[in-house]
């Protein structure tokens, strides 16, 4: 278990105490011990450790726990206006135990006293809003509520992407992870305006990035018109692996896929997603055969309308493929990428998908 997940742990267990006991008590005060002693080592490891509570998995210095995804007192600070807790090499047991006191009495929907003197180590209260006009530049926890991507650096999450990848090479798809995948992202768009997962700048994290991107995007778009569960998901997965076939498959795919005259990544994409899913994996097979074609009947395959989905994950493609950094240069703002989307309307990308996708990058 990590430092900082401990330090959640006994957090939790210090709110529950607190609501049952008064200060004095003594379960109050092993409690406070517990969650002190856990915040120290924390901050041995971490000089300035940075919490999110934004009602779904907690992030920590940019990274969302996963593993705390159903922690529950992140929705109830989050309610609370504690959105953002921060300590330093100030902090003492006293210091928390009056954050606890602090945040007990705001749990229970008591006011906050006026002239509330800071506790030395600790600051909390609302999201910190990063006004840089850039989202790439700012700092990965920082939450951009005007409608900016909120940048986090997801390692658990890239991992999984990096294996499905691999495994395609191998001529496999790794179906459990991109299933779990998929409902991990569902889960942030449920919470977030448009979560993004940040650039690590590796060259080999390009390809996972930009399929986790794309799939935020996807999701986020699509949830502003319908909430069927079922749907979202097989959308998403469809976004996901829409790309797969540039993985690297397995020869004897690709060179399949050349017989065939189509385009090899395309049609060796769809290949692996119906033979590894089956019925399962038709919307997903389509997508990735469809994903090079145009609006305007160009592209691969040539002269084949594409169904709805393949034009909405085309839009959401091609806006994280223009925010990414590549050959050195970081990528383009949210304007210059949206723009280049919306140039292409009616000719490469369908535009009423653009129209979609616009409500999530460009709300009015």
């Amino acid at each position: 278990m990590s430092d900082a997940i401990a330090f959640l742990h006994a957090l939790a267990q210090a709110l529950s105490t607190m609501a049952l006991y008064a200060p004095g008590h003594p379960a109050a005060r092993r409690a406070t011990q517990n969650l002190w002693q856990a915040a120290a080592a924390l901050l041995a490891s971490d000089g300035r450790p940075v919490f999110l509570f934004l009602g779904t998995a907690p992030v920590y210095n940019g990274r969302a726990l996963q593993e705390l995804r159903d922690w529950h007192h992140s929705g109830r600070l989050a309610a609370a206006g504690v959105q953002r807790l921060e300590f330093d090499a100030a902090l003492t047991e006293a210091s928390m135990a009056l954050l606890i006191e602090r945040l007990t009495r705001r749990l229970a929907g008591e006011p906050v006293l006026s002239g509330e003197s800071p506790i030395p180590g600790i600051a909390f209260g609302p999201v910190v809003v990063d006004e840089t006009d850039d989202p790439a530049a700012a700092a990965p926890s920082a939450l951009d509520l005007e409608g900016q991507p909120l940048l986090l650096d997801f390692d658990d999450e890239l991992a999984a992407m990096r294996l499905v990848l691999a495994e395609a090479g191998a001529g496999r798809f790794a179906q459990s992870e991109a299933d779990a995948l998929v409902r991990v992202l569902t889960g942030l768009v449920e919470r977030w305006h448009l979560p993004q997962v940040a650039h690590t700048g590796l060259i080999e994290d390009l390809a996972p990035t930009l399929a986790l991107n794309t799939t935020l995007l996807t999701i986020a778009a699509l949830a502003t018109e319908v909430s069927d569960p079922v749907g979202l998901h097989r959308v998403g997965m469809a976004a996901l692996v829409h790309n797969i076939g540039s993985a690297g498959v397995a020869n004897e795919l690709v060179s399949a896929a050349m017989a065939d005259g189509a385009g090899a990544s395309a049609r060796a994409g769809a290949r692996l997603l119906l033979d590894q899913g089956g019925r399962n994996l038709e919307l997903s097979a389509l997508v990735a055969f469809e994903h090079c074609a145009r609006a305007d009947g160009t592209g691969e395959p040539s002269g084949v309308p594409t169904q709805w989905t393949t034009g909405l994950v085309q839009v959401a493609a091609a806006f994280a493929l223009g925010r990414a950094p590549r050959d050195g240069q970081p990528g383009a703002s949210v304007d210059a990428a949206w723009n280049y989307v919306v140039a292409g309307a009616g000719s490469v990308f369908d535009p009423a998908m653009v129209e979609l996708v616009s409500r999530v990058v460009h709300p009015a």
